[in-house]
């Protein structure tokens, strides 16, 4: 059996991904497992392309830890404004041992990038001089911030100095004005006594992760064709789709579409073929054999939808159209291939197949209406798109695609100097997150790359940009803190309903 540093070795080089069974691997080790996790982080992480900084945090907070506090402060130094909730919850239970390392690390950052760092040293509780010191500073560092820390640490002896913030801050800062008085009515609380929830570390990942293909080269992801796994081996063949194959690559694609046992491999091959299905591609063969594919009735629908997909430049041949026709007929997996065949070619006679699905109750032939209903650009449908925005259970799955496709099908005129306006409009309905403004600025480009106009968001990152430095480790991570509330305040979670 396998030990604690070479799973966690083989994860951080991208040849497994974070999951239940990763982590169950390491928990069978027993006693010994703790000790080789501590091994492990004090190695040097030269060829590690994941950062496993977050499982690390949940491994020690598993084990309770006490000797991983300098990896817990080395954590946060790494991402000091991104100081997730398991690293949070794993300080807070080490108390005043945590106070001496936490108070040189605020200092060593600096006051800009230490309000996480301030943070935990006021929910640590530690009534100490020292901690007091640094929050007060802290408020007139930053008065809404410093206010929220003063409130979180309860210590009465921080009530002058709040008073006399409060006495100077304009009644126009309404905002900051209840921040400084919420955190004064903190005071009157009875000391708060910290017991750490029960922690299921296997409840926080998925059951199962495929390996993280896109930080692997080419040759690696070639060798997992080999691989006993087959979901390993059909997302190894998916993570060519859409990208210019070189001939190894080809070659080998075509092997594994005509010869894996699986019908999902075969299919996902297939699909990443695509690029040698083109009309100007010079060797006709892959594009026939596909052909021949997705017309045999006798092939699992797997293998066929995988083959309509990679036909999707020539979707509007009649020898193509009608199996992936056919396809669509078949209704439930074979449709959602038909429909992505169909956006995917932007041939405007499959337009009309998007919005009937529109209000299907099957999550995926709705992903793929929702998609479709936007490349096509069905402006009259817009509002039914945007309806998907809700955060809420069951439609969240669906707010990318839904924020997507509305930036693409939204009504306005398509031009270069309209598309911020478009952004303003879509964050006034959706409230973006950072992440989701990133999106829909790239769907915007799209939209200018589909009217033949040239990208905006795109050029002015490039003019911007800063020479290239090498890019760091993936992280593997969970929801943190740092994003917005889920209620809608505006606020972080940690300084709205993350600080309960």
């Amino acid at each position: 059996m396998a030990g604690a540093e070479e799973l966690l070795q083989a994860a951080a080089r991208g040849h497994a991904g974070v999951d239940r069974r990763l982590i169950q691997a390491i928990l069978d080790r027993g006693d010994t497992a703790s000790a080789e996790v501590l091994r492990f982080v004090r190695a040097p992480r030269d060829g590690h392309r994941v950062d496993l900084d977050p499982l690390l945090v949940d491994l020690f907070r598993h084990y309770q830890s006490p000797e991983a506090l300098e990896f817990f402060v080395d954590a946060i130094r790494r991402r000091p404004e991104d100081v997730d909730d398991s690293l949070v919850e794993a300080v807070l239970p080490l108390g005043e041992k945590a106070v001496g390392p936490l108070i040189d690390l605020y200092e060593e950052l600096g006051e800009e990038k230490g309000s996480d760092v301030a943070f935990l040293l006021a929910g640590l509780g530690a009534r100490e001089p020292r901690v007091l010191s640094l929050l007060l500073d802290r408020l007139e560092y930053d008065a809404a911030d410093g206010a929220f820390c003063l409130g979180l640490y309860g210590d009465p002896a921080a009530r002058p100095a709040l008073e006399k913030m409060l006495a100077e801050v304009p009644e126009e800062e309404a905002e900051l004005r209840r921040e400084i008085a919420h955190a004064m009515s903190e005071f009157d609380a009875p000391d708060p006594h910290y017991a750490p929830e029960p922690f299921d570390i296997l409840g926080e990942y998925p059951e199962r992760e495929l390996p993280p293909f896109q930080v692997l080269s080419e040759a690696e992801r070639l060798d997992m064709f080999g691989w006993d796994d087959p979901e390993v081996r059909a997302g190894a063949a998916h993570s060519f789709f859409n990208g210019e194959l070189h001939a190894k690559s080809r070659s080998a694609l075509l092997t594994l579409a005509k010869s894996d046992p699986e019908p999902d491999v075969r299919g996902r091959a297939w699909e990443s073929l695509a690029d040698a299905a083109r009309e100007d591609s010079k060797d006709t063969s892959i594009r026939a054999a596909m052909m021949a594919v997705l017309n045999d009735d006798s092939r699992p629908v797997e293998e066929r939808g995988g083959a309509a997909v990679g036909l999707y430049s020539v979707a509007h041949r009649d020898e193509v159209r009608r199996g992936i026709e056919a396809l669509y007929e078949e209704g439930g997996k074979a449709r959602v291939k038909a429909l992505e065949a169909m956006w995917r070619s932007l041939w405007e006679p499959y337009a009309a197949y998007f919005p009937p699905h529109l209000n299907e109750t099957d999550p995926a032939i709705l992903r793929e209406a929702i998609r479709g209903a936007g490349y096509f650009r069905l402006t009259r449908y817009a509002d039914k798109i945007s309806a998907f925005f809700d955060r809420q259970e069951p439609l969240d799955d669906l707010r990318e695609d839904a924020l997507f496709a509305y930036a693409l099908a939204m009504p306005g005129e398509t031009t270069r100097g309209r598309v911020r306006g478009m952004l303003r409009k879509i964050d006034s309905l959706a409230r973006l997150t950072p992440e989701e403004g990133d999106l829909v600025m790239f769907a915007l480009d799209e939209r200018l790359r589909l009217h033949g106009l040239e990208p905006v968001f795109q050029a002015e990152e490039e003019a911007t940009e800063p020479e290239p430095e090498p890019e760091p480790p993936a992280v593997a991570r969970k929801v943190g803190r740092n994003d917005p509330c889920p209620c809608g305040s505006g606020k972080k979670y940690k300084k709205c309903h993350g600080a309960a």
